[in-house]
Formats: C-alpha cells, sequence, structure tokens
C-alpha cells in the first residue's frame, strides 16, 4: 500500500510541475478569434496574441496561409488583418530567436471568412 501511495504521490507531483516547466520555455496564445470561426470578409478583422519568448526567443511572427506577414515585438497585443478573401484561412503566431527563426513555440488556428 505504501509502494501504491508513493507513485500516485509521483505522479501528481509531476502532474502539476510538468506544466508550469512548459510555461518558463515560452508560449504563444491566441486569444482572438477562436479556432474556427467565422469571419466577415467585409469587417475589419484583428488577431490578438500574447506570447512569452522564453529563453531562446527574441520576437514573434505572424503567417497568415504559412506566409509571415507582421512582427510582433510586444508580448500582448492585437494587430489588423490584411482583407483575406473568401475561404478557410490558416493564422499561426511563432516565437522565433533573433535570426528570425522560429524555435517551436507557437499556436495556430483555423477560420473561415464569409
Amino acid at each position: 500500500m505504501n509502494a501504491r501511495r508513493f507513485i500516485v504521490t509521483l505522479g501528481l507531483m509531476a502532474f502539476v510541475t510538468v506544466p508550469s516547466m512548459s510555461f518558463a520555455e515560452g508560449k504563444a496564445v491566441i486569444t482572438s478569434p477562436a479556432d474556427g470561426a467565422t469571419l466577415d470578409g467585409m469587417d475589419e478583422n484583428r488577431i490578438s496574441y500574447e506570447v512569452e519568448y522564453g529563453p531562446r526567443g527574441d520576437h514573434a511572427h505572424l503567417y497568415v496561409d504559412n506566409k509571415e506577414v507582421a512582427i510582433l515585438r510586444k508580448r500582448k497585443g492585437s494587430y489588423l488583418l490584411e482583407t483575406l478573401s473568401s475561404g478557410k484561412h490558416s493564422l499561426c503566431v511563432k516565437v522565433v530567436n533573433k535570426a528570425h527563426v522560429p524555435i517551436g513555440i507557437e499556436q495556430c488556428i483555423n477560420v473561415t471568412v464569409s
């Protein structure tokens, strides 16, 4: 019984500490629009984001359909999207290093423009 309690305690400790370790390495979060959202092509559409660069990151880039469209120097903000054509689009915020190379911290969402 003591061995079982030890294993459960160890598992809970790993569960609690692992998420905090990943935030120390950095994060990229798209706060708006939501993944799967439908955007009105006649409106001004913005993407809102929050990033933590981590020890290897320097700033972030915004990609629309795998094409870089903006350099994001603020850790939290929004960016006015250029007019998007009707249809499905991928939006990604990626943390990059000083050489503008993505370091693996990113979030991507898909939207549809009507």
